[in-house]
């Protein structure tokens, strides 16, 4: 089937060329108000060639009614689109358990390792590193041993630490190689001694690059690990007590907490008393008598309030923290509790109310469906006449 431009080409060969000629002309000057007022102007095609191009426009405006109206059916809406789509969709709104442990040891450390390195950095010195993690290093047999008699000479030269020599002895003598070797070593010091020992090991290969074979055996075997030994007594003595130092600090502040005593009948006015009597004892300055209306507030106050005493955020080792995560990800933090057990009870009964709680809206929202559903099929006649009226407009 010829398209409009055919047609209008065929038609326009149709013409003579003195037709065509004077179509050109009148085109051309269709706003010449001067060539308007002409003959040539007024001038009109035979008759059958103006009636043959009448049906080529006709043809034209009933195909394209055709389109429109296959335009206005795709046009038109599911009315029922989006009950249909929500009937299929069925989304999980379960909750999901999360057990996350809280190293409270490992809190109070690095409590008190900050505020120490803070110090340190204010007085100019290096921050002291006492980060307690080990970790396990496998050897073989072989390595070992080079690393045992490696150690062992550097041990026995005059130069050795004399204050590490019976130490490294000890060591030695308690972990000999064996096929198995393990050692359980920190992981601050192994990374700071494996530093050293390959600083050394381009030491040697730079030395034997200038200097005889006897004189590279020796910078190899004695200088080298004396020097090796050197930086160890350098990093392991303060690394110890400084990590020694931090734990105790760890220690002595969990006693803290765990020496709160009960006090039933006392308030909080009681304890300020107690307080304010021994201070005198550790301050050079008088202290400032207590404002009576401060303790007459604080005698409202018991001593002891429920949950406060000996918590286990101050006392406990490790602690758990108990997380219920819903399907976009949100996180609800149910508690802190000091065993997993408790953490994943915790969570158990809170499930249980939410999916009860989940229930009462399913059959809450089903209640108020089926009235929509009645409501509407009350109304189904209008709601048909305005569909209807709806599809004769786009028509």
């Amino acid at each position: 089937m010829q398209g409009f431009k055919d047609d209008f080409y065929a038609w326009k060969d149709s013409l003579s060329k003195d037709e065509q000629a004077l179509l050109l002309k009148q085109a051309q000057n269709e706003f010449d108000k001067k060539f308007r007022k002409s003959d040539d102007f007024s001038k009109d095609l035979p008759e059958e060639k103006i009636q043959s191009f009448a049906k080529v426009l006709k043809k034209f405006f009933d195909n394209e009614k055709d389109d429109y109206k296959k335009d206005a059916d795709q046009r038109t809406p599911d009315y029922d689109a989006l009950k249909n789509k929500a009937a299929l969709v069925s989304y999980d709104f379960g909750l999901k358990r999360r057990v996350v442990q809280i190293d409270r040891d490992a809190d109070r450390r690095w409590m008190y390792a900050s505020m120490k390195a803070r110090v340190e950095e204010a007085e100019g010195k290096e921050p002291s590193d006492s980060a307690p993690f080990e970790d396990l290093y496998k050897f073989s047999k072989d390595t070992a041993e080079t690393v045992h008699k490696f150690i062992a000479d550097a041990n026995s030269a005059s130069s050795a630490p004399a204050g590490l020599k019976k130490d490294i002895e000890k060591v030695l003598k308690d972990n000999p190689p064996s096929d198995d070797f393990k050692v359980r070593f920190p992981r601050v010091l192994h990374e700071r001694l494996a530093k050293k020992m390959g600083s050394l090991q381009r030491e040697i290969e730079d030395f034997a690059a200038n200097h005889s074979e006897a004189e590279t055996k020796e910078f190899k075997t004695r200088t080298a690990p004396e020097e090796f030994l050197k930086t160890a007594a350098d990093v392991i003595k303060p690394y110890y007590e400084a990590r020694d130092e931090n734990e105790k600090k760890v220690q002595e502040l969990k006693a803290f907490f765990r020496s709160q005593k009960d006090s039933p009948g006392k308030t909080k006015a009681d304890v300020v008393k107690e307080i304010f009597k021994v201070m005198p004892k550790y301050s050079d300055t008088p202290m400032p008598p207590l404002d009576e209306e401060m303790l007459a507030d604080l005698a409202k106050i018991p001593a002891k309030l429920d949950g406060e005493f000996k918590h286990n955020w101050g006392t406990a080792e490790k602690l758990y923290k108990s997380e219920a995560i819903d399907s976009f990800g949100n996180k609800y933090l149910l508690g802190v509790f000091e065993t997993v057990a408790e953490a994943e009870k915790a969570f158990d009964e809170w499930n249980k109310e939410y999916e009860q709680a989940g229930e009462n809206v399913k059959e809450s929202l089903s209640g108020w469906a089926k009235q929509q559903e009645a409501a509407l099929a009350e109304d189904q006649d209008e709601v048909d006449r305005l569909r209807k009226a709806l599809e004769e407009a786009r028509r």
